[in-house]
């Protein structure tokens, strides 16, 4: 069958009627029927194709291009049919449909034959074919009709393809149905007003007073009873039905507010989620400041919730929304803060008036909890320098209470406290006698409750409390004889080497055991027998009455960590009373001084990336990885120095920026690295090529929206011993593309995109054109003219005088004389000869004259010439402007006039 198939050089080249001779949909239909029938109980599949990133590819190259690629696709397809005579049809736009044996084999050569002749059309964009089959002989039953639209349903099929292809299922039908009949299901809901709000209450997790609440959506199904927000919530978001939904919350919030309101009830805010759809397609300042005054509100009531994602990926559309809250006296607050994108870079680069602290941040386990408690402590104090309320999201344990608490984070959003509750159960809990009208979070920062006296009885189980907790959050807790050395181990955390030696021992012989089974790290040896030294430490303590620590590494469960161990004295120690407390604990601050170093080390400073030093350190160690595979991505910036040149640094360095947030976020399992000033690379392990290939086409899209541009190039090795030549075949492969990038596009079109001092000059020119085609609409060309030089600028140019000015070499001299002998009548000819004496114009406007030569041109319109001095003074001496005006022009321009 196909792979017997001889492919002629032409087959893949663009044949023009190849499109007219293959069969369209109802051919088809009628082919395959046909054929099916006289190969009854073969094994056959009917296979449908689509071209993805189709409309992309065509956006971007053209649609003469698209249309050679869909001629070489078919001609090849045609090719096929013509040596296996099983049909082949063309659907219309990108899909194409035929029938191929059920045979694995076969199908993968001719994925592979019509997957080359794609790649042969690939440039910036990749475009790979989707392959969609439907057996036939597992629907015995199926029309013609019927197994092309299975196997149309399984080319889009979002599961991973197996083989390269999606085979049919009913399942993927069934999927498919629900889909539209949810769609369906939700358009009639939304009609109905089947939809409503739940009230989640934010409190003061110290006083459990409520300082807020949030809006939840809920859907009340008529059969199904309340369907959770995952559910429906992301179709709603696809089909752009989510701002119907947001808009009726939002009043149905306002119109409850409206009622506690009038009834005397405590008020809170209520603070609403706005989606980057709404943002997109409504003016939602406006819609609020309508809602609050008709429902005879204050602004603080309502709050906008907007999600860390939304501002990282749409930050100048987030920033002009924010803006316009403000300025209607609306507060916004910024969700899933900590979520995983550039936290710090959206604090500095936005105005919100709260955050709300990710879930996922709080959400630890033994193995991670002490750099997640350091990281949300950090989170807060930053949050509190910022004057910035912040709001924990997600509390459900008490112990997540506690370290929040412990981090002076007072605000809780979670089951722990409420769950979210219908409209009723919130006005119930609001009207309790202890529930205070707490809506300022920064006022109730200065509500906190005073400490109440506690017997003596209390005091006692609080001081064994408290030590139960002080043991179990240290390593290791003793009690040293400063005299004696005789050393008594209380509690040994079991991470700990020779952790079951808890028995009395002698101080110094435990240090040495310490430092010949390498428990402290080597290169902290000598110092920690310095410093644990019985007869020094005997002195200093006698001496000083104060505490003795000293800081070095230890092994704990294998591992290397920065530990403090403490000398804490007795009280009046002395050579009568020798004992002393020691203390070993875990070293946050060092652990982190020393990460910080590494990463230092290991890390771009101005982008976060790993750096040239680390990539050429994990060339070497990832040649002994056990990875199969490694594609190397190889990217350069288009452009940086002309951004640094034209723009200073800062731009450049926003741009760096911006394309390494760009990276991460399409190579999130990758390892990133900026390698030089304008290069980076990326290694991707155990993945195809096609795939990174679709990963870079969508960064590219991404950064083309921001009018970056990046050259690439990608090289998969299955060799990790020759890593280093994939290497070097993905940079030749990225200069090649960036040759090809400026072949296509030139130099000077790249800095008209990136030069913003250049854009905002074309901008101000546009600007006075309009301005001279609205109020002197008879002004037909403008131009600048340097009579020194023979050169001239257009300020107002028609179609037809910049095709002369195109061919003239760029002299005004010889662009005039065309003018006049091709469009200017003949008899008017003579009265403009001295127009072309530059010493003629250059005496008459130095004096303050203007030239004006009246003419008709071979159309019989009259038309007449101004020439007038640019500057008297300054560079500008030899510049002159020349105005072309039709005297029979009426007061309003036509609009092909306008549009010149």
């Amino acid at each position: 069958m196909f792979e017997e198939l001889k492919l002629n050089e032409n087959v893949g080249a663009p044949q023009p009627d190849a499109l007219a001779q293959i069969a369209r949909k109802d051919d088809f239909l009628q082919q395959l029927q046909e054929f099916l029938a006289q190969h009854k109980g073969e094994n056959w599949c009917v296979a449908a194709i689509d071209i993805e990133h189709f409309k992309l590819y065509t956006e971007l190259y053209g649609s003469q291009q698209a249309h050679s690629l869909l001629l070489s696709l078919t001609a090849l397809l045609l090719e096929h049919s013509k040596a296996t005579g099983s049909p082949v049809g063309y659907l219309g736009s990108d899909d194409f449909v035929l029938c191929l044996p059920d045979d694995k084999e076969q199908q993968l050569a001719i994925i592979s034959h019509l997957q080359t002749c794609v790649n042969d059309y690939r440039q910036g964009v990749t475009s790979f074919l989707s392959f969609g089959v439907c057996p036939v002989a597992e629907h015995p039953d199926a029309d013609a009709q019927t197994l092309c639209s299975y196997a149309q349903i399984a080319s889009v099929d979002p599961s991973p393809a197996v083989g390269g292809m999606h085979r049919f299922t009913p399942a993927m039908l069934n999927r498919l149905k629900k889909q539209r009949q949810l769609l369906s299901e939700l358009e009639l809901a939304l009609k109905n007003h089947e939809f409503c709000f739940f009230l989640q209450p934010k409190c003061n997790s110290m006083t459990r007073a409520i300082v807020g609440m949030e809006a939840l959506v809920r859907w009340n199904h008529p059969t199904r009873g309340c369907v959770p927000p995952a559910e429906f919530m992301p179709l709603l978001e696809s089909t752009g039905l989510v701002t119907q939904l947001d808009q009726y919350i939002w009043e149905s919030v306002c119109k409850t507010l409206h009622k506690w309101q009038e009834s005397g009830s405590n008020l809170v805010p209520v603070s609403v989620n706005v989606s980057v759809v709404d943002i997109v397609n409504l003016d939602v300042p406006q819609i609020f400041s309508n809602l609050v005054e008709k429902y005879q509100l204050e602004p603080k009531l309502l709050l906008a919730e907007i999600t860390e994602t939304m501002l990282a990926e749409n930050a100048s559309l987030m920033e002009n929304t924010i803006q316009g809250l403000h300025r209607k006296g609306f507060s916004v607050m910024m969700d899933d803060f900590g979520s995983g994108y550039s936290s710090l870079n959206m604090l500095k680069d936005t105005n919100v008036d709260a955050i709300k602290l990710d879930m996922k941040l709080i959400d630890m386990n033994q193995q991670n909890r002490s750099k997640g408690v350091q990281i949300v402590e950090s989170v807060v104090d930053m949050a509190h320098r910022l004057n910035l309320p912040i709001i924990a999201e997600g509390v459900e344990t008490p112990e997540q209470v506690s370290m929040l608490q412990a981090a002076d984070c007072l605000y809780t959003q979670g089951y722990y406290f409420y769950k979210p509750m219908p409209v009723e159960n919130a006005e119930a809990l609001l009207a309790q006698p202890n529930s205070e009208d707490y809506w300022d979070m920064r006022r109730d920062l200065m509500r906190r409750d005073r400490r109440v006296p506690i017997s003596n009885s209390e005091q006692t189980a609080l001081a064994l409390q408290a030590y139960q907790i002080f043991a179990d959050n240290v390593l290791e807790l003793s009690l040293l004889n400063l005299s004696t050395g005789e050393y008594r181990v209380i509690k040994r955390d079991p991470r700990l080497p020779g952790a079951g030696s808890d028995t009395e021992e002698d101080f110094a012989a435990y240090c040495e055991r310490m430092v010949t089974n390498k428990v402290i790290h080597p290169d902290d040896a000598e110092m920690f027998t310095d410093q644990t030294d019985l007869e020094t430490l005997r002195s200093a303590v006698f001496s000083t009455q104060q505490p003795e620590a000293y800081r070095f590494r230890k092994n704990v469960s294998g591992q290397f960590v920065w530990i403090t161990m403490e000398f804490l004295p007795c009280r009046n120690c002395c050579a009568q009373n020798p004992w002393a407390t020691v203390v070993v604990r875990e070293d946050a601050q060092a652990d982190h001084l020393s990460e910080e170093l590494d990463f230092s080390y290991s890390h771009d400073t101005l982008t976060g990336l790993l750096n040239r030093s680390l990539f050429e350190t994990d060339l070497r160690t990832l040649q002994s990885s056990e990875y199969d595979s490694m594609v190397c991505t190889y990217i350069d910036v288009v452009g940086l120095h002309e951004i640094n040149n034209h723009l200073g640094h800062r731009s450049g360095d926003a741009m760096l920026c911006c394309i390494s947030n760009a990276a991460r976020k399409f190579f999130a399992s990758s390892r990133i690295y900026r390698i030089g000033g304008d290069e980076f690379v990326i290694l991707t392990p155990n993945q195809p090529p096609y795939s990174v290939w679709v990963s870079v086409d969508r960064m590219r899209a991404f950064l083309r929206e921001k009018e970056y541009e990046i050259s690439v190039g990608i090289q998969n090795t299955n060799d990790l011993h020759r890593l280093d030549d994939a290497m070097n075949q993905a940079e030749a492969a990225m200069r090649q593309d960036k040759q090809a990038y400026y072949a296509r596009n030139g130099q000077e079109r790249q800095l008209r995109g990136l030069n913003e001092k250049l854009e905002q000059t074309l901008t101000e020119k546009r600007d006075a054109e309009h301005f001279l085609r609205v109020l002197a609409p008879k002004y037909q060309s403008v131009f600048v003219v340097d009579l020194k030089t023979d050169r001239m600028r257009g300020v107002i140019v028609p179609d037809y005088f910049q095709k002369i000015l195109d061919a003239s070499g760029g002299s005004y001299i010889a662009v005039l004389q065309q003018y006049r002998d091709t469009l200017v009548e003949p008899a008017c000819r003579e009265s403009l000869a001295d127009l072309l004496d530059y010493n003629y114009i250059r005496s008459k406007v130095l004096t303050g004259d203007i030239v004006e030569r009246t003419y008709k041109k071979t159309d019989g319109t009259t038309f007449c010439v101004k020439v007038t001095p640019y500057s008297k003074s300054g560079t500008h001496i030899d510049e002159t402007i020349w105005i072309f005006s039709c005297e029979d022009a009426a007061l309003t321009p036509p609009p092909d006039e306008i549009s010149d």
